[in-house]
């Protein structure tokens, strides 16, 4: 405020020394420019002063979180002094230094009270552990999930009897499983047809497995015993569907469902039966006695 006066004051000395057409001494004149250039320096002084105590209050509104001119003290204009009537007036004028708030001291370091029960603890750096192989990292143990629980209900079973199956129908040749099949056929009534069944039964994985069972089907139709022939039947046709035998099959099934009163099932049989194995005797007969799945042919 003091340095925007400066002027106005100079203003006025010039304008006293020159107004009105009085020459003042050469002495008073010499002693006002003194004065001028006092109060100059006065107010340069007083400038510098400002800046450094507006970036002291920054710096401790910055330590304190705020932004720094937050609360910066408010320049207040100057006030216009009156203009005195004298030279001698303008020597009265006096510069006073503004007064500025005092920063906010930090509380010293004695002030900090420490509580009596605080316990100091040393924490000792963790030893990685060994990379494994591949440059995967161990996995602590700590996060591997736990095990699955092993069951105890599941009854274990001997397998003895299993293998033994298997070791007998794998050692026979297939010139032995046709010799056996040759005699099953030499002979008669139900004795041939349990032979033909059993020989189903030691050779699962052979191909004329199905051939016995339709062999064994038509003995049992044969010696009175239907029941028997489509239970034949329906074995050769669950467990041996690429059997040479298999039209034949599927033939008497149709008869057996026939003759159980289940004509849609027996349809179902020789649409199939068409569908499949178009250029077999059976498939033939089929289209031959059924004449509403002859459309099923392809």
């Amino acid at each position: 405020m003091y340095a925007r006066a400066a002027p106005a004051a100079l203003l006025f000395l010039c304008a006293c020394a020159t107004g009105g057409g009085a020459v003042q001494p050469r002495d008073d004149v010499a002693a006002l420019r003194s004065e001028i250039r006092t109060l100059q320096r006065e107010n340069a002084d007083l400038a510098r002063r400002v800046d450094a105590m507006a970036t002291q209050i920054d710096l401790l509104q910055a330590r304190a979180g705020r932004a720094p001119g937050d609360e910066r003290v408010p320049s207040v204009p100057p006030a216009r002094a009156p203009a005195p009537a004298t030279p001698a007036a303008a020597k009265a004028i006096a510069v006073a230094p503004a007064a500025a708030p005092a920063p906010a001291r930090p509380p010293p370091a004695d002030d900090v009270q420490v509580p009596a029960d605080l316990k100091v603890v040393k924490l000792e750096a963790e030893t990685p552990a060994p990379a494994a192989k591949g440059g995967r990292k161990p996995t602590p143990a700590a996060a591997r999930p736990a095990p699955p629980p092993v069951p105890t209900d599941t009854p274990i079973q001997d397998p003895t009897a299993a293998l033994a199956a298997l070791s007998a129908a794998g050692s026979q040749a297939p010139g032995e499983a046709q010799a056996a099949l040759d005699r099953a056929r030499l002979l008669t009534g139900l004795a041939r047809a349990r032979s033909l069944e059993q020989f189903a039964d030691d050779h699962p994985t052979s191909s004329r497995a199905g051939e016995a069972l339709v062999d064994a089907a038509r003995t049992r139709r044969e010696v009175g015993d239907p029941d028997g022939s489509c239970e034949d039947l329906s074995r050769a046709v669950a467990e041996h569907p690429s059997s040479r035998a298999m039209p034949d099959a599927l033939e008497g099934m149709a008869a057996c469902e026939t003759r159980r009163g289940r004509p849609a099932e027996a349809a179902r049989l020789q649409a199939r039966l068409v569908k499949d194995y178009p250029d077999s005797p059976a498939g033939k007969r089929a289209r031959e006695n059924a004449p509403q799945v002859q459309g099923a042919a392809p």
